[in-house]
């Protein structure tokens, strides 16, 4: 069914491309070419617009053939069932009306309808001005057509303004591709019937159609390229994408047949054309002809390599989006700054390197501007100037990848994971990382090397799936083993989560009831149900709100909640939430908590698991304030701000701070003002 698939949207697409190209073409170049010849030029020119005239009704009728084929295709995809038992009347309106694609077939199918009508009043012209307007109409419902595909591919997956985008992106991408590619065959058939002809005119007309072809396909490619960059980085977005899933290394194969294409389209715009254009002011029979006969031959080949593309396209309009895929890394090295730059020597080859390169590659420019002397050779010493810059400065970046380095988690960084992989660290990773992942455990001092140390920087110097590889088959020269037979893959994503968490809280420490605009930590999300039964999650105030966690026990905390009511208008003056949450199983449910008529939302369901997360930003770098790890907490409030950053800290062990409501304030109109120069954190770990 997959090779079915490929072979119809392949054919449609190129049906379409050349329906569009065929008027294109028509308006664009053959008319304005076969002007400037005689008036046998002219009767040429409506032998063949007949002619383009039936190519076109021909590709109309295949492409209502493969649309309705198509159809059949999508409802046996749909339904699951073979071809033979998916036709049912029910199954097909279902389809039609109710998804994106029986809608767009449908406008398809209505705008061939009305092209296929006035086709067939071809020849019934009076004058000219019915000409125009019968061509205007038709390229007009062609290119509609050919526009309408865009609605049903991966860009129409998208929402408000980047389904517009996208889509946006896409049409002018296919309007490109039917100027350009559609009208090759056009012009083959053009210069075909030119190399044939023995009006002393067809040169003319073949260099003017030429010419004025290569003007209209260098505006086409440019925006051809330009329009596909720019759906490649909606639709894949980073290098592992791109190399490590079967849409991305189907693009580069796109690509790798498109640059030869371009190289062909070069020859003919840079030699073939002037030399032709050249030739037909001193005309020399045998010359043009062999001249219109390479061109010719170029352009089968430039339609042949665009017809494999399109069997490309096929495939990757039946794929999933690279940005979608999880990537499979094919190397067993990636390049980081971030993990090398603090090694010796890095940063000195780095510099060097660029500069060798830099330098190379600007005298390989000059020496291809000024046309020195030997400049062929002068060139050929820049690349290799490139070369070496390369190789001072790129192995020095190389660190050790797996195939799963650029994976991302498919459980997000909320409390509950934590709470479930702070369990299965206690069970099986304790033992060697320690309880607060410093790498001192019990079994730590026998091993050698030691085991890692998980709240340093250098964890964050790893992707998480660096890490998911070394949890899933061990890490080689040390005493790690790996748990793929012990653990599931979720649950090695837990602990993923947690190591996440144990190198945030120690990247916390600095925290503090005063705001530092360098100090941003993730906060982990977690779900609530607010008193009216809906479910809510800390995820939602990103963008409109920042949020105050208060952690509170009774009857310690009471005070202090009843001072936050009473704060509670002035907060939301300043954009600013409260989240309060019992550190004990009653706290929440108790009656003088109650009595307080609190304004702001007491979490009274999931607690635990969320106490348990944000406990581990307990720790400052002050030991007299900061609540030791075996000390019972009593309370704490902890600020993240609207992006889902965790920015502050206060405690009742600080003297000053958010007691005093001032100080509070003043912090909560700090962030209401800061500007949001930093991206949201994401809530899965990459």
């Amino acid at each position: 069914m997959t090779g079915i698939s490929i072979a119809i949207r392949s054919v449609q697409l190129g049906a379409s491309l050349v329906l569009a190209g065929c008027f294109i073409f028509l308006l664009l170049v053959a008319r304005p070419a076969f002007q400037h010849a005689k008036a046998e030029g002219l009767l040429a020119f409506a032998c063949f617009d007949a002619r383009v005239l039936r190519i076109a009704g021909w590709s109309l009728l295949l492409l209502l053939i493969t649309g309705l084929f198509g159809l059949w295709v999508q409802l046996a995809l749909v339904t699951g069932l073979p071809l033979w038992q998916a036709l049912s009347p029910d199954t097909l309106w279902s389809l039609l009306l109710s998804t994106q694609y029986g809608r767009v077939w449908i406008v398809r199918l209505s705008l061939m309808g009305l092209l296929g009508g006035i086709l067939w009043l071809h020849g019934q012209e009076r004058d000219g001005k019915d000409w125009w307007a019968l061509r205007l109409e038709v390229v007009g419902l062609a290119v509609s057509i050919l526009g309408a595909q865009a609605w049903m591919g991966h860009s129409a997956a998208g929402e408000g303004m980047t389904f517009v985008y996208q889509v946006l992106v896409d049409s002018l991408h296919l309007l490109a591709s039917g100027i350009w590619l559609g009208s090759l065959p056009l012009l083959a058939l053009l210069l075909f019937w030119m190399q044939r002809s023995d009006d002393p005119g067809a040169d003319q007309v073949a260099a003017e159609a030429t010419r004025r072809f290569s003007r209209l396909g260098v505006a086409s490619m440019s925006l051809l390229i330009l329009s596909g960059l720019a759906t490649a980085w909606e639709l894949v977005g980073t290098i592992p994408a791109l190399i490590g899933t079967t849409y991305g290394r189907l693009l580069m194969l796109k690509v790798s047949l498109l640059l030869p294409l371009l190289a062909l389209a070069a020859l003919n715009l840079l030699r073939d054309k002037p030399h032709l254009v050249h030739l037909t002011a001193a005309p020399e029979r045998m010359d043009t002809r062999l001249v219109l006969r390479r061109l010719r031959r170029n352009v089968l080949g430039e339609l042949t390599l665009g017809g494999l593309i399109l069997l490309v396209v096929g495939a990757l309009s039946i794929m999933p989006p690279a940005v979608h895929e999880q990537p499979d890394w094919p190397f067993a090295w990636r390049l980081s700054w971030e993990a090398t730059k603090d090694v010796p020597g890095v940063r000195t080859s780095l510099a060097i390197g660029m500069q060798v390169s830099m330098f190379g590659g600007f005298v390989a420019l000059i020496a291809l501007i000024t046309r020195v002397r030997r400049w062929p050779w002068v060139i050929a010493a820049g690349v290799i100037a490139v070369g070496v810059g390369f190789w001072l400065w790129l192995p020095k970046l190389t660190i050790d990848a797996y195939p799963t380095t650029y994976v991302r988690s498919t459980v997000p960084y909320n409390a509950l994971s934590i709470a479930h992989g702070l369990q299965l660290y206690s069970d099986h990773c304790a033992v060697c990382h320690g309880e607060e992942g410093y790498g001192d455990g019990p079994a730590a001092s026998g091993l050698r090397p030691r085991p890692a140390d998980l709240t340093g920087k250098h964890t964050a110097d790893h992707t998480a799936g660096d890490i998911f590889w070394w949890l899933t088959h061990g890490k080689p020269g040390t005493a790690m083993p790996g748990f793929q037979d012990r653990l599931s893959e979720e649950e090695r994503w837990d602990l993923i989560n947690v190591v996440r968490i144990l190198s945030a809280s120690e990247q916390a420490r600095p925290l503090g009831s005063n705001i530092a605009a360098n100090l941003r930590v993730a906060a982990p999300d977690f779900a609530y149900p607010t008193p009216l039964g809906d479910m809510r999650a800390l995820k939602d105030f990103r963008g409109h709100a920042s949020v105050l966690l208060v952690f509170f026990t009774h009857p310690d905390s009471l005070a202090r909640l009843a001072q936050l009511r009473d704060l509670y208008p002035r907060l939301r003056q300043f954009g600013a939430e409260i989240l309060a949450l019992s550190l004990g199983e009653d706290d929440a449910r108790d009656d003088r908590v109650g009595r307080l008529r609190l304004p702001y939302t007491v979490v009274t369901d999931g607690w635990l698991e969320v106490a348990e997360t944000y406990t581990f930003f307990r720790r400052s770098l002050n030991a007299e304030t900061s609540p030791g790890d075996d000390a019972p907490l009593r309370h704490l409030e902890l600020l993240i701000d609207r992006q889902g950053y965790l920015r502050g800290r206060w405690s009742p062990h600080e003297e000053t701070g958010w007691a005093r409501s001032e100080r509070l304030m003043g912090v909560l109109e700090q962030l209401q003002n800061e500007k949001l120069d930093a991206p949201p954190p994401d809530l899965h770990v990459h």
